[in-house]
């Protein structure tokens, strides 16, 4: 019987990833997808050629389970919902007349914290004002919550946390990638009369996410080269110490990414590669204190501790100019639902902490080491600039 199964299976030129036999005349084959037309063929091929009814097809794979609850009639109702007691364990729902009719879309968002998942949902005009009353009316109230039913069964209970008046607002939890993903097509699908019918599909590889990252990879590997190599050519010895600093600031960023964690998007990238010009450019501030300091006599040793205390001033005050910028876009963001500006500000202030470190600490320790090895009698290696100390001009007039 395996082996007749088996045969079918070839005749189809269907593809499966195991079969396994339960019992007489009984077996469970997996397959990676399996479109509706294809379903039909299968359950007519086995009845014909083996007598085998096929009992049913169990959704197995993301895209099908997709396929499958696009594919249901849904009846989705937005309720206020009253509890007795703060853990709400019994409550009454009553009706606010808000339904998926007035539900424009659902979609799965990365947070306004930029950390976890959640449902970015938008209404309609009509949508709008009723939304907008209950959340005036239930916000702050501990026996007040918001119950969604989908088909006379709870989909999600959320607490209003704010007034909202545009009709835009992100249900936030701790959901993971998927649960975002399911619970946004149920709302979508709620918000449809009329079930949908596939009537042709195709599949396509991940190919354009995939050359996208690397991509971009190359690009941000391309752009930090060109950083490290003007740095090195321009400032020698001391271009290559930024250089080293710079990779340190990197890893230290994307350590504290992973260990958040952060999901890294378009916005937090634009921070962080924002973060990097900015970290260059509390280098070049150290060692253009450092050269004027060589030019009036100093040692190098000297020379860079009088750079440092110099340069800092305008490196604490620009950083802390950046940070009070990051944490007015992280409330607006908070605020009105920006999670791309709200991204932006949290990788930014995480990069302008690691850079003001990484400038302050490990720049200012590496050039110690340099001079504290005997390079700093060689000041060549630190500018290409011919510099003439003060007491050689003075010298070379008299």
């Amino acid at each position: 019987e395996r082996e007749d199964v088996l045969t079918v299976l070839v005749r189809l030129e269907q593809p499966f990833t195991s079969l396994d036999q339960d019992g007489p005349r009984t077996f469970r084959i997996k397959t990676n997808t399996l479109g509706a037309s294809r379903k039909d063929e299968i359950r007519d091929t086995f009845a014909e050629q083996l007598g085998v009814p096929v009992e049913s097809f169990q959704v197995n794979s993301g895209i099908d389970e997709a396929k499958s609850l696009i594919g249901q009639t849904a009846r989705l109702e937005f309720k206020e919902r009253t509890c007795s007691d703060r853990f709400c364990i019994d409550f009454t729902d009553s009706d606010i007349g808000l339904t998926g009719d007035d539900l424009e879309r659902a979609d799965p968002v990365v947070d306004s914290t930029g950390i976890g998942w959640s449902i970015s949902i938008q209404f309609n005009d009509r949508g709008t004002d009723i939304f907008s009353d209950l959340t005036r009316r239930i916000t702050g109230v501990e026996t007040k919550r918001i119950a969604i039913i989908l088909d006379d069964e709870q989909l999600l209970a959320p607490v209003a946390r704010a007034w909202i008046r545009d009709g835009r607002s992100e249900i936030t939890g701790n959901f993971t990638r998927e649960e975002v993903r399911t619970r946004s097509i149920q709302l979508d699908s709620g918000r449809l009369p009329v079930p949908l019918k596939i009537i042709q599909e195709s599949d396509v590889d991940a190919l354009l996410g995939s050359e996208s990252l690397k991509r971009s990879l190359m690009a941000g590997i391309v752009g930090l080269g060109l950083v490290m190599l003007f740095m090195v050519a321009y400032y020698r010895m001391a271009g290559l110490v930024a250089a080293v600093s710079l990779v340190v600031y990197s890893l230290i960023v994307l350590a504290i990414f992973k260990m958040i964690p952060i999901t890294l998007t378009l916005s937090h990238i634009g921070g962080f590669i924002l973060s990097i010009g900015m970290a260059v450019d509390a280098n070049v501030l150290i060692f253009e204190r450092m050269k004027e300091e060589v030019r009036i006599g100093r040692t190098l040793a000297s020379s860079m501790e009088v750079g440092f205390n110099r340069a800092w001033p305008a490196i604490r005050d620009g950083n802390f100019s950046t940070l009070i910028t990051c944490i007015v876009l992280i409330w607006f963001g908070d605020r009105l639902g920006g999670g791309l500006i709200t991204g932006f500000a949290i990788s930014l202030m995480i990069g302008v902490f690691a850079s003001m470190f990484t400038a302050v600490v490990v720049s200012r320790n590496l050039l110690q080491l340099l001079a504290w090895i005997g390079l700093g009698r060689k000041i060549s290696l630190f500018t290409p600039e011919r510099l003439r100390r003060a007491g050689d001009a003075a010298a070379g007039g008299s």
